[in-house]
């Protein structure tokens, strides 16, 4: 049974909930009165929060490092997936379509992101370490589960549905709780926390292929499942929330859901988020299938993907917190865009996809991040795991219908060799992303050179 968390006397204090949020605030009192709403009321809880630790301290960034290792094992794993659907499509289930074989990737990002809501409702009852520890103990045994399937259904059950809604806990928790503690550097310790992310999906990527290329693909789920209960659950006790558990008075809150700033930017996400898991999963078979490498140099993109992510989050991080999260976010999306449209789409060449790899890597890896700093910039911190949530649950929404669409356009348009519909569709929909993100900006501040 989950046991509801500690009184507030165990956690931290803040001076003011006003420096708390008033730090790199990108909201200028001359924006559109559309967007000056007030913070979420449960911030002003922080002020009465009274502990050992302080936020900026060295226990802030240890809990940073934590998150960090969460997304390793958790978006590492899922970015990884292009290598399991590769081994899937050409070598375990040859006669099955790369539509029906997506469902395992899909699903499994759609899960990973759909149950935010359910996150947020939940770490503001219990104890968020309980909860974590618990949810990596499960996505451990969902990977293991998995090396004893042997239909597409099966893995479909395991690897994409269990896996995905039991990492959603300490990935999200992961990702959030982090920002609680720290303010002064928040664009950059969300960097760090998602470069985990990149540094998991490097390792994690070469060793799936090395396991499957050695003991076999059952094997490798073991071993991966042993990993992530390992960390997981050995990491759960730092991921500790600062603040206090209070029921909420109503379960299911959408009332941020009418507000116009939100709308917007849940929009430009829904738009940019779903054609981001698109290259993980497709340049992996485009080089085996059109390029006719072979499956060490798809298993490589990747890789390439995921080390292009670490210095790009660090980047992104940075000139968040320099320019503001809202300016660097519509810049970052239309490079995104450029990745697809302008390096992949023209040429068909190993290096042009090396290229439209590390240009992607860089800024398609920092795009949740960045949107998650907007968020925290907007509303604060004190509700940031539910928000966000909602924000997640129009991600997992998109991502389950573009990789799906894309899938299908590539069985059905492009007779399993053609990517061009694919990439053009992806492509076009971060276009609009970045339309309806500059339509964020200037209405929070019509100033060109503010950092919004």
């Amino acid at each position: 049974m989950l046991v509801p968390q500690k009184e507030a006397g165990k956690f931290p204090s803040t001076n003011s909930l006003g420096s708390l949020e008033s730090t790199g605030s990108c909201i200028r009192e001359h924006a559109d009165p559309v967007f000056s709403s007030k913070r979420d009321s449960r911030d002003s809880e922080f002020a009465a929060i009274e502990g050992k630790y302080q936020t900026d301290s060295w226990h802030s960034w240890l809990i940073v490092l934590a998150g960090c290792i969460q997304a390793m094992i958790t978006l590492g794993a899922s970015r990884s997936h292009g290598v399991y659907q590769e081994y899937y499509i050409n070598s375990e289930f040859p006669t099955t379509s790369t539509a029906t074989i997506s469902w395992i990737g899909s699903l499994q990002n759609t899960m990973l992101n759909l149950c935010g809501v359910a996150v947020g409702i939940l770490s503001q009852v219990y104890d968020t370490r309980i909860l974590c520890a618990v949810a990596s103990l499960s996505m451990g045994l969902a990977f293991i589960l998995a090396s004893f399937s042997t239909q597409v259904w099966q893995l479909v059950l395991t690897q994409g549905v269990m896996y995905g809604a039991a990492a959603s806990f300490p990935y999200i928790l992961g990702v959030t709780v982090p920002m609680q503690w720290v303010k002064k550097r928040r664009g950059l310790a969300l960097a760090i926390v998602y470069m985990g992310s990149g540094l998991g999906g490097m390792w994690i990527s070469v060793l799936t292929r090395a396991c499957i290329d050695s003991v076999g693909r059952q094997w490798s789920n073991r071993i991966l499942g042993c990993i992530m209960v390992a960390l997981g659950v050995g990491l759960s006790p730092l991921i500790m929330s600062r603040c206090p558990a209070k029921r909420p008075e109503r379960i299911l809150d959408f009332s941020v859901a009418r507000e116009s700033k939100f709308l917007l930017l849940a929009g430009a996400s829904f738009l940019a988020m779903g054609p981001n898991t698109v290259p993980y999963l497709l340049m992996p078979t485009y080089v085996t299938d059109v390029l006719k490498e072979d499956s060490k140099m798809g298993s490589s993109m990747v890789t390439i993907i995921n080390v292009s992510g670490i210095f790009g989050r660090l980047i992104a991080g940075v000139l968040s917190d320099c320019f503001g999260p809202v300016n660097m976010l519509a810049i970052w999306v239309f490079l995104v865009a450029f990745s697809q449209l302008g390096l992949w789409l023209p040429f068909n060449s190993v290096r042009a996809l090396i290229a439209s790899a590390v240009l992607f890597g860089v800024t398609g890896s920092s795009v949740i991040g960045m949107i998650l700093n907007a968020l925290s910039h907007l509303y604060g911190v004190a509700r940031i795991t539910y928000i966000s949530g909602l924000v997640y649950m129009t991600y997992s929404i998109a991502s389950l219908v573009v990789v799906q669409t894309t899938s299908l356009m590539l069985d059905t348009v492009g007779h399993g060799t053609d990517y061009t519909w694919p990439v053009v569709y992806t492509g076009s929909l971060l276009v609009v992303s970045v339309a309806v993100l500059l339509v964020l900006r200037f209405r929070l501040s019509t100033r060109l050179l503010d950092a919004i």
